[in-house]
């Protein structure tokens, strides 16, 4: 009587089942041992036993790795080129590359030897002869020597194998970089094997990240579930996907905290301290012998330029004034790009120049100065300031808006303003030719006027002598 068939749907749950869901049958015959029943005291003693050794062990184990770390600082200190971590690597990796059991032979030193005088006159560019193609040539010489001959034939050549065979092992750095990647590629395909079977025989599931420690290391990062559910954990729980988990890890491990995304915040603060130190940086290198320990933005001229006779070149920007003062990253951006690139610069003024300078500053304090003691002494006389007219004639235009040919005078915070207020030409900004642009044209820059008094441009009233104003007191009384 023929079988009768399962169901479809049977035979395909069936096929589809996994390995883990298999009931596990022994898969060796075990003999039972007499077993001994411990005491308490000698179960106690055995632990105590045991706890001893391994104490010992782990002692005797530190000692030997603090040993080698001492070893490997030797090392290091006779080749500076290296890091303690890189010599502690080879040290430790060179010792796991696979030494050969088997010595040179004396017949593989006779065919290379004979390799090297087969192609000595092979001309460069050309192929040269393989071993498969002389053997037999290489082999009836080699039978026709004697044992003498053949010592004597391949004394040398031996020893330059044996070199060759230690540096092909140990001698180039690299190798101990290709050790640590092997090792790692093995062990962890230990471990992800061992995880599966773990999940076949209970169900547990683990999830497996591994990514290099340092730039040093050219290893992908590697990203393991065990499971549907792990992976199902990471897309719903954490939102992303182990193979964006794994690039994440990589990058924090290779560049630390950097690699991390922060906020516009911390990104833009970060900007404007580098650019305010690569400015100053730039400062002390254009002052030369003169020992600069700060950057003043504000009152420059006064600050930096009088005493050093530094000026600034293609400032970048339309204002001057310091980096923490400008919110947009695009102002910030276009200040280190200029300062790191050399269009702007710091250009300190010769001699005659710097005098021509302090000149020109003085003549513009005198004529401002007298300017203003033109309208005190017109409103101490009662008479109205009026505006300059056009010299040109035209009474149409006014005398506030100069002609575009026409430049105004510099001004000076250090001047009082006429009616003790602030000046009509900007709060606190004036135009000064010690910054300029790409252009040549001064760029508005900080100043911080004097504090005015409050009886600035108002005529002081004169008051009456002491003994005049007791006489008349007594002189009434009488």
């Amino acid at each position: 009587m023929a079988r009768k068939k399962a169901p479809a749907l049977q035979r395909l749950l069936d096929t589809c089942r996994k390995a883990g869901s298999i009931t596990r049958r022994a898969w060796r015959v075990r003999t039972k041992q007499p077993v001994i029943k411990l005491t308490p005291e000698g179960r106690k003693e055995i632990r105590l036993r045991r706890l001893a050794k391994k104490t010992t062990y782990n002692a005797a184990i530190s000692e030997v790795h603090q040993q080698l770390r001492e070893a490997a600082a030797e090392i290091q200190s006779r080749f500076p080129g290296h890091t303690l971590e890189r010599v502690v690597t080879d040290i430790f990796q060179s010792q796991r590359l696979k030494e050969s059991s088997k010595d040179v032979s004396r017949y593989a030193a006779f065919t290379s030897a004979q390799m090297q005088i087969l192609n000595a006159n092979t001309p460069e560019g050309q192929p040269r002869r393989k071993v498969h193609q002389c053997s037999k040539i290489i082999a009836e010489k080699w039978r026709a020597m004697s044992d003498e001959e053949r010592v004597a034939a391949t004394e040398g050549e031996v020893v330059a194998l044996r070199e060759r065979r230690e540096s092909k092992e140990l001698g180039t750095w690299h190798n101990a970089d290709i050790s640590a990647n092997h090792d790692s590629s093995m062990t962890i395909s230990r471990i992800k094997e061992e995880l599966t079977r773990l999940n076949a025989r209970t169900g547990d599931e683990s999830i497996l990240v591994v990514s290099r420690g340092s730039l040093t290391r050219f290893r992908p990062p590697e990203m393991y579930c065990s499971g549907v559910k792990s992976e199902t954990f990471l897309s719903t729980v954490l939102k992303t996907s182990g193979e964006d988990l794994a690039m994440r890890m990589d990058a924090y491990m290779v560049v630390g905290i950097e690699g991390v995304a922060r906020n516009q915040v911390q990104v833009l603060t970060e900007m404007k301290g580098k650019v305010s130190a690569l400015i100053l940086q730039k400062l002390k290198a254009a002052g030369g012998k003169y020992e600069i320990k700060k950057m003043f933005y504000t009152n420059f001229d006064e600050h930096i330029t009088r005493p050093f006779g530094i000026m600034v070149k293609n400032w970048p920007l339309k204002e001057f004034k310091n980096p923490s003062s400008f919110s947009t990253r695009a102002d910030i951006s276009v200040l280190w790009n200029a300062w790191e690139t050399g269009t702007a610069y710091f250009y300190m003024m010769t001699r005659e120049e710097h005098r021509a300078w302090e000149q020109k500053q003085e003549e513009a304090l005198v004529e401002a100065q007298r300017r203003v003691q033109e309208v005190r002494d017109k409103r101490q006389s009662g008479e109205e300031p009026q505006q300059q007219t056009n010299t040109a004639g035209d009474e149409n235009v006014p005398s506030g808006n100069p002609p575009e040919d026409q430049t105004p005078p510099p001004t000076t915070s250090n001047v009082p303003q006429p009616n003790g207020g602030p000046s009509s030409l900007g709060a606190t900004f004036i135009h000064a030719t010690i910054v300029t642009d790409a252009g040549g044209n001064a760029v508005q820059m900080t100043k911080r006027p004097r504090k005015q008094r409050k009886d600035a441009g108002k005529p002081r009233q004169k008051k009456k002598r002491t003994n005049e104003a007791e006489g008349g007191v007594g002189s009434s009384e009488a």
